[in-house]
């Protein structure tokens, strides 16, 4: 998929340290070469990180050990010492920091064209989901729009050729799913769609040459899901890459790590291994899991030879000069008897922790609510996909984790409900087919056929959906029990949240102490406490992103925000709802302010 990129020859040569910290300049960061990435990258002075030849920042700094304070997260604005001195040292620490000049940045075309595009259905991403729904709705005759941001169709599945069930290799269904598809429907590849400004929806090209406004009956979400950073001590490391990139890069453009230790067992992070194992890489599979989570695959570990590290956290990482030093430990807890302590020396680790995508749903005012059993937070929907907005849907991973078949027929349940709204399909049609849906998802999946139950039913019948508290956050790689959280909080300053702003957990957790007016909220909380402890409320996310910078970077918080929301319910036992997120505004990624003018 085009020519060789500069990261891929850098790699190569043993040269992890691409990333650099925005705000330090050390180096730092997760590689990630996915298109909604290059705002992160930008955060670290690059534009095209994964292009053949990408735009260098011309200055790499370093802050120095007296300035590193006052730069900090946590620094400002509580401290009073910076407070006084900041008039005088704030230039200092401005051109201290890694920031794009104006001169790398991207150049935008002279005319920039307006495009407007009609359709009776707009799909927003060319995955397994988006092209599943485009099929069924060219056999109803629906005009159908696909818009993709890469340049390519397919999703995570291009780079699969492990035997998915029901569904045979991956790459090879989805490539015949994309040739189905492209006879029937318009396809914008290249294409990103920002959201809703004022009455218009909004998209433009990566190149900014085109503005896009687009006119729809009915609006499918299918973005999928999204890997996140891994939050542990010492995760600062350059050697950690995302479960799709790094099959990106083995699969086409030869890359050879000798290990790799893949963390995150479900279904997807099992698969993202044995990828990497059919192709001879030394791989392990990691997960703080009391078992390995998936259902389908579990089995075929073992056939592979993939030594697997499952029960364990992920307590320090160092870089040295022979890789990735890994220190994990077994979950503590009170029964853990035996303490198991692993040495761990690999060449990159893999992140398979998915989230589903929610910055659209978010952006319309959708509930986003906590279903651990699907992915943690989703939007709140119905069978059919139906958001309640009368006409908007969310099909596949974006509104809750599911394996691959269930997808392509939830496909059909979402483009049969619209066919039924436009007259063109007879309800009992549906009605029958939902019927099929439904046993199949307690046969493969009930916890997800039990979840959109609860969403559309609600507590008996009463609509209430009952949001319960953090029992795990899968991205965080150091935590499982009380100990394992108190041994945890002991290294937070270790530990990234964002990654284009240098957040710690710890600077997260100095704020939430400050807007709390220096109350102190323990990890361990005892029973004469219990009353006390429920009245309690917590800072907003809102608040937090306003005093710590975080998700306020390039990337627009789309490693951090969600991350950062469930590590927090997590450690205070609290309901992501009461921390909530900062509101997801308008558009999708940064556009060059030259295109939006050019488009009028």
């Amino acid at each position: 998929m085009g020519k060789r990129p500069w990261v891929i020859e850098e790699l190569d040569r043993g040269n992890y340290g691409i990333m650099r910290s925005s705000r330090y300049g050390e180096v730092r960061g997760i590689i990630c070469c996915e298109w909604w990435c290059e705002g992160y990258w930008a955060s670290s002075g690059y534009y095209d990180l994964c292009g053949e030849k990408p735009t260098i920042p011309s200055k790499l700094n370093s802050v120095s050990s007296i300035l590193r304070g006052f730069a900090s997260p946590s620094s400002f604005p509580r401290s009073r010492l910076l407070i006084s001195l900041w008039p005088l040292i704030r230039n200092r620490v401005r051109n201290s920091l890694n920031r794009l000049s104006i001169n790398e940045l991207p150049n935008v075309p002279d005319k920039v064209s307006r495009i407007n595009v009609d359709t009776d259905v707009l799909i927003i991403g060319g995955g397994l989901a988006g092209l599943s729904v485009a099929r069924e709705l060219g056999k109803l005759g629906l005009k159908t729009v696909i818009i993709e941001g890469e340049y390519y169709l397919g999703g995570h599945l291009v780079v699969d050729d492990t035997e998915i069930r029901d569904l045979g290799r991956g790459s090879e269904f989805i490539s015949k799913l994309g040739k189905e598809v492209s006879s029937s429907t318009t396809i914008l590849t290249g294409t990103i769609f920002d959201g809703f400004l004022e009455d218009a929806s909004i998209g433009h090209s990566r190149d900014h040459s085109k503005i896009y406004v687009f006119n729809y009956k009915y609006l499918v979400l299918t973005q999928g899901f999204r890997e996140v950073p891994l939050v542990f001590p010492g995760n600062g490391t350059p050697r950690m890459i995302t479960g799709l990139t790094v099959l990106k890069f083995t699969k086409w453009w030869g890359f050879r790590p000798r290990r790799v230790l893949v963390w995150g067992s479900d279904d997807w992070g099992v698969r993202v291994a044995m990828n990497l194992a059919q192709l001879g890489i030394d791989t392990y599979l990691g997960d703080n899991s009391a078992i390995i989570r998936s259902d389908l695959y579990r089995d075929k570990i073992e056939t592979l030879g993939i030594k697997t590290f499952i029960g364990m956290n992920i307590v320090d990482a160092k870089d040295s000069g022979d890789g990735l030093r890994l220190t994990l430990e077994n979950i503590r807890g009170k029964k853990a008897k035996i303490q198991r302590r692993e040495e761990l020396i690999v060449d990159v680790l893999v992140s398979a922790v998915r989230l589903p995508v929610i910055d659209l749903p978010a952006q319309l005012g959708v509930p986003i609510v906590y279903a651990p059993e699907i992915g943690g937070l989703v939007p709140r929907r119905g069978l059919t996909g139906d958001l309640g907005l009368g006409n908007v849907y969310v099909v596949g991973d974006a509104g809750g984790l599911l394996p691959e078949a269930l997808i392509v027929k939830q496909a059909r349940i979402t483009a049969l409900s619209i066919g039924v709204k436009e007259g063109l399909v007879p309800g009992e049609t549906l009605d029958k087919e939902l019927a099929e849906f439904k046993r199949d998802l307690v046969t493969v999946n009930s916890s997800y056929y039990n979840v959109i139950l609860r969403f559309e039913q609600g507590l008996q019948g009463s609509g209430y959906y009952a949001e319960p508290n953090v029992a795990h956050a899968p991205m965080w790689a150091a935590a499982g029990s009380i100990e394992d959280v108190e041994n945890a909080l002991r290294s937070a300053n270790r530990q990234y949240l964002c990654f284009c702003e240098d957040v710690t957990l710890n600077d997260v957790l100095k704020s939430v102490r400050v807007l709390m007016h220096g109350r102190e909220v323990r990890v361990r909380v005892l029973h004469g406490e219990e009353e006390e402890y429920k009245s309690l409320r917590l800072p907003g996310m809102e608040r937090i992103k306003r005093t710590t910078g975080l998700g306020t970077g390039p990337c627009q918080g789309k490693f951090c925000l969600v991350s950062a929301n469930l590590i927090l319910s997590f450690i205070y036992q609290k309901k992501p709802s009461e921390l909530g997120l900062p509101r997801i505004r308008f558009p999708e990624v940064p556009i060059p302010m030259a295109t939006l003018t050019g488009g009028e």
